[in-house]
């Protein structure tokens, strides 16, 4: 009954986003951020579910605080285009919610494989240098926004490589999900700036960085099932 509740989710997740695509390329924001943040809402009942089936509930807990997090942030991005003279703060403030949800992502990785940071440490170095040359040929403009954006950039980074890390340290099929996720949470960040601060912006990119978005959510909200 579980499984087949995650399935319906996982549909209806997908439904949303589908949706919210055509509803932000329609300009109706209002009800793109409302699908929105029901995609995510999809993926924390997923994780709520898995949470009641894995045998280590504090790694579930974390996932679901992740998530919260999340959908915070998910909606503070979508209000920068509801309310566009806010553009900068809702950025930011929605920046920060995900930052939060990372941290509790990487107490759960820590939590599992310790020893991650040996692999992260050096794969980070590495993807930031990729970001930095991604910014560089994309001229992006971040203005004052520069630091604490790049600040989280560092820490999606780190929290991806950690997550492959965690996988070589305590390679599992959770952990392999996590490491996917990762992953994809950095390039559709990665992308996400090209789409905000560069001058061409574009619906595939927009519909590709959610592509990777959703399945980075979707991923971390099933791991708590394999362990």
């Amino acid at each position: 009954m579980h499984i087949v509740i995650i399935i319906i989710l996982a549909l209806a997740c997908l439904l949303c986003g589908v949706r919210f695509i055509k509803a932000m390329e329609e300009d109706d924001q209002e009800k793109a951020t409302i699908l929105k943040g029901l995609t995510t809402v999809c993926c924390i009942i997923i994780a709520i579910v898995a949470y009641h089936m894995t045998d280590f509930p504090r790694f579930g807990m974390l996932v679901i605080l992740g998530l919260v997090f999340g959908f915070i942030g998910d909606e503070l991005l979508a209000l920068r285009f509801v309310y566009t003279d806010k553009f900068n703060t809702c950025f930011l403030t929605g920046a920060g919610g995900f930052l939060v949800g990372h941290i509790f992502y990487l107490i759960a990785l820590y939590g599992i494989a310790p020893k991650a940071w040996i692999i992260a440490a050096p794969l980070t170095a590495v993807a930031l240098v990729i970001e930095l040359i991604n910014s560089k040929k994309h001229k992006l403009d971040m203005g004052k926004l520069f630091l604490p954006l790049g600040f989280y950039a560092a820490v999606v980074c780190f929290m991806g490589c950690s997550a492959i890390g965690a996988c070589c340290f305590s390679f599992s099929a959770g952990t392999l999900l996590f490491a996917v996720a990762g992953v994809c949470f950095i390039a559709s960040d990665s992308i996400l700036s090209v789409q905000c601060f560069s001058d061409h912006p574009s619906n595939f990119k927009n519909r590709l960085l959610h592509v990777f978005y959703w399945t980075a959510q979707l991923l971390i909200a099933l791991t708590p099932l394999f362990f």
